[in-house]
C-alpha cells in the first residue's frame, strides 16, 4: 500500500524494492482509516479469499517472501 507518493513513484518505489506483486495506491480516500493505519510504511498482505493475513510495519524483503511462500504452500494444499 502507498498512501503518500503519486502513481508514478510507488511504481518505481516497487520496482526499486523488487515488489512483484499489486500495490494498492490510496491516496485520497478512506483505505487508511479503514484498516486502521496509524504508522507508515504499512503492509497488509490479503489472500486470495480477501481475508488479511498479516498487517504490518516495516517488514523486510525477507519476511515478505517468507509469509508469500507460506501462503502459496496451504493453497496449493488441497
Amino acid at each position: 500500500m502507498n498512501a503518500i507518493n503519486p502513481a508514478k513513484q510507488a511504481e518505481a518505489d516497487a520496482k526499486l524494492y523488487e515488489i512483484p506483486f499489486d500495490v494498492l495506491l490510496c491516496r485520497n480516500t478512506g483505505v487508511i482509516r479503514d484498516y486502521e493505519i496509524s504508522k507508515l510504511p504499512h503492509i497488509i498482505i490479503i489472500d486470495g479469499k480477501g481475508v488479511i493475513r498479516e498487517s504490518k510495519l516495516f517488514l523486510k524483503k525477507e519476511d515478505i517472501k517468507t509469509i508469500l511462500d507460506q501462503l502459496l504452500a496451504e493453497s496449493a494444499t488441497p
